[in-house]
């Protein structure tokens, strides 16, 4: 059994605004996350060409080391 129901238009334009705002929300919230999205990229872009004081040691500076020799120790 079908029930027809019929609402008053003032019903029906509270639900229209209800329906704008949340869209308008999803809209804005989409729009800031891409915004903030693509400027952390471009700033971790950007500072990447800091120079860095610490640098991290690779497989080729491992040769500049000095050999260890364990009887020399004592």
């Amino acid at each position: 059994m079908m029930y027809i129901m019929y609402m008053n238009p003032y019903t029906l334009w509270n639900i229209y605004i209800l329906m704008r705002t949340i869209h308008g929300v999803y809209i804005t919230y989409s729009f800031f996350s891409w915004f903030f999205g693509s400027i952390s990229g471009t700033f971790v872009y950007m500072m990447s060409f800091i120079y860095n004081p610490y640098p991290v040691k690779q497989l080729e500076d491992i040769k500049d080391r000095k050999d260890i020799n364990i009887d020399e120790v004592d």
